[in-house]
């Protein structure tokens, strides 16, 4: 998520497996075996229910409140939440807090902004994607054409982060390489995916969603004992380094922390709205009465599970500080790590195995979308529509495939943490989505040359401000090193200060400015007034 580290590198991910605890308990075995099957089934389940574009990418709006509401948290939570996020306080102590304590706001401000306007649309017009949400607010081949590319190169991004938290999850539960864990995971939600489409996932997710809560719970009281509670836990982090429990963590120096956790809460909360997986779940609802307590219900669950990150991770931290156990273990491994040794069986099974229906649900999100941009979005900008309802279903069917080897291939390459990398996707959907939708779908004075020229520098700057650090990393070559110090000469912050987050105030400003400037007076269709009721 810095501009220290970026989505690809040049050399293969060291696969440590020595410090992931492998179970030989057959009840852990027993969850993770039974998740799967369960997850095989729903999707052929939901194979047997889709019968149309429609059906695969929007459930055919059949979705209600709490189905709807745990799906949102669910997909946002994901293999980030349980694999990145302890990985993230263990690693920066409450530096991460910034993140799991203000993403709850996110779910309130993109229900308040963004929930009853994507649902019009949805009835007003036949939109399936958002970049056709964006094609109908905007009337603009580019920006659909453009926010395809943007959905595309993020989902790879996104889909890497849980597949590299399921090969931990892989190998932990049956004991496998972790090079079988990702291809054997990788494989199976392909096959999930493209059976199921979103029917499949939509229920998936509201089923690891209650398990995830529950689970939560349990995973909190263990670490709170396990670390011999908050006050020792506490005492013995402030002893290795008192940053560790300041207001903004212990990444960069304390000044440059101040800068992070602002950074991160902008990022989280108001970068919320940006997020295609989020956002285009609001399709998908019976009618616009449901969503009213869809906010409250996805933020509390949200805040609920991320006691799993906190506890998890400042708890491990501390016990290793304090000398109690040994570090044999990567920061990714955190979560795995503490589940799997100081949690009983059934517990250790059931978040591991809510873990695993996650991780397929989430990706089966990030497949859909990614894939419709690609069978559907890409091709309606440049002019050649699918128009046989059947031939773009197998077409969209065909992306998943493409769009889960590319992502594998990633995960196989980068050397970023998962945490990182989530954060990476994360802030590039925010930048290139959020000031788009958001202001585009509040504001009438919005204009295709504001989105496009927001679309561009949203996605330039983050690619710009990632890539060519790590580039410079993982090779001695010196165009990589001389491209980096050209880079990093114009980005004006410590390393350590999320790029991406500046991107986003970036390409606010260009959709502002560029908006008001090529504002030409032209009315909206009669059809889309109904966006800007209050």
């Amino acid at each position: 998520m810095s501009n220290a580290l970026s989505l690809l590198s040049l050399v293969p991910m060291p696969l440590q497996e020595e410090g992931i605890p492998v179970a030989d308990d057959p009840v852990i075995i027993g969850f993770g075996a039974a998740y799967l099957l369960i997850v095989i089934a729903i999707g052929a389940w939901g194979w047997m229910q889709t019968e149309s574009t429609s059906d695969f990418l929007i459930t055919g709006k059949s979705i209600g409140t709490w189905v709807l509401a745990l799906t949102a948290f669910s997909v946002i939570q994901s293999g980030f939440g349980f694999v990145g996020g302890p990985e993230l306080v263990y690693s920066f102590g409450t530096t991460a807090l910034w993140i799991f304590f203000t993403a709850p706001l996110g779910f309130l401000l993109t229900w308040i902004v963004l929930a009853k306007r994507m649902r019009i649309l949805a009835d007003i017009r036949n939109v399936l994607t958002l970049p056709d949400a964006m094609y109908v607010r905007y009337e603009s081949e580019w920006v659909r054409g453009l926010g395809g590319v943007a959905v595309a190169l993020g989902v790879v991004a996104y889909l890497a982060v849980n597949l590299a938290a399921l090969q931990f999850v892989m190998r932990a539960i049956f004991g496998i390489p972790l090079i079988w864990g990702l291809l054997g995971g990788a494989l199976i939600l392909l096959l999930y995916s493209m059976l199921g489409g979103m029917i499949a996932g939509v229920w998936t997710d509201f089923l690891q969603a209650i398990t995830m809560i529950v689970g939560a719970g349990f995973v909190f009281a263990y670490a709170m004992s396990f670390g011999g509670g908050m006050g020792t836990i506490s005492q013995n982090l402030a002893s290795a380094d008192p940053n560790l429990i300041s207001p903004f963590g212990a990444l960069g120096a304390p000044a440059v922390a101040v800068l992070v956790g602002i950074s991160w809460w902008m990022l989280f909360s108001i970068g919320a709205a940006g997020q295609p997986h989020l956002i285009t779940k609001f399709y998908m609802s019976r009618d616009m009465k449901i969503l009213k307590w869809g906010a409250p219900i996805a933020a509390i669950s949200y805040a609920i599970s991320s006691l799993i990150a906190f506890s998890a991770g400042l708890s491990m931290r501390a016990m290793v500080e304090a000398g109690e156990i040994s570090e044999t273990f990567s920061a990714s491994e955190v979560g795995p790590v503490f589940v799997l040794d100081h949690t009983g069986s059934v517990i250790a099974g059931l978040i591991l195995a809510a873990l695993l229906a996650a991780i397929m649900s989430t990706s089966d999100s990030f497949l859909n979308i990614g894939a419709a941009a690609i069978s559907r979005d890409i091709p309606r900008a440049l002019g050649r529509p699918i128009t046989d309802d059947k031939t773009e279903l197998r077409v969209t069917q065909a992306a998943l495939a493409m769009l889960t080897v590319l992502s594998t291939i990633v995960v196989f390459y980068s050397q970023a943490l998962v945490g990182i990398l989530g954060a990476i996707s994360w802030g590039f959907f925010a930048a290139a989505f959020v000031p788009v939708v958001v202001l585009g779908l509040n504001w009438k004075g919005a204009t295709k040359q504001g989105a496009i020229a927001s679309l561009v520098v949203g996605m330039v700057f983050n690619i710009v401000y990632n890539v060519p650090p790590e580039l410079a990393e993982v090779t001695d070559a010196g165009w990589a090193a001389s491209l980096n110090e050209m880079v990093m000469a114009t980005y004006p912050y410590p390393a350590e200060v999320p790029a991406e987050a500046i991107g986003l105030l970036v390409a606010i400003i260009v959709f502002i400015f560029v908006s008001i400037a090529t504002q030409d007076g032209e009315e909206l269709p009669s059809d889309l007034h109904a966006l800007f009721e209050r």
